[in-house]
C-alpha cells in the first residue's frame, strides 16, 4: 500500500507567518550590521579602510535586499499553497456531499 502525506492548510499559512517573522529579524540584524560598518567607515581615519567599510556596508545592504526578496517569495508561496489546499478540500467536501446526497 502506498503511503502518502497529509497537508494542513493552516500549518502552511502559519509557516508563511514564520517566514515573514524571520525576514523581520533578518532586517533588524542587517540594519545593525550596515549601521556599524558605516559608523566604522566614518571614524576610520584612513581613506582605504573607510572605502572598504563603506563597500562592505553596501554589499551587506544588497545581500539583505536579495534575502528579503527570497523570504517574501517563500512566504507568498506558502500562503498560495495554503489557499490552494484549502480550496481543494472545500471542493472535495462539496462533491462528496453532492454524491452522498444522491444516496438518500
Amino acid at each position: 500500500m502506498a503511503q502518502g502525506f497529509s497537508v494542513n492548510a493552516n500549518k502552511l499559512g502559519a509557516g508563511s507567518q514564520d517566514v515573514a517573522g524571520l525576514q523581520g529579524r533578518c532586517e533588524i540584524i542587517t540594519g545593525n550590521a550596515v549601521d556599524a560598518l558605516a559608523g566604522m567607515a566614518g571614524s576610520a581615519g584612513h581613506a582605504g579602510l573607510a572605502s572598504a567599510l563603506t563597500g562592505a556596508a553596501g554589499q551587506g545592504f544588497k545581500a539583505f535586499v536579495e534575502m528579503a526578496v527570497a523570504y517574501r517569495h517563500v512566504s507568498d508561496s506558502l500562503t498560495a499553497s495554503a489557499e490552494a489546499y484549502a480550496g481543494t478540500e472545500r471542493a472535495i467536501a462539496a462533491r462528496a456531499g453532492a454524491i452522498l446526497g444522491g444516496f438518500r
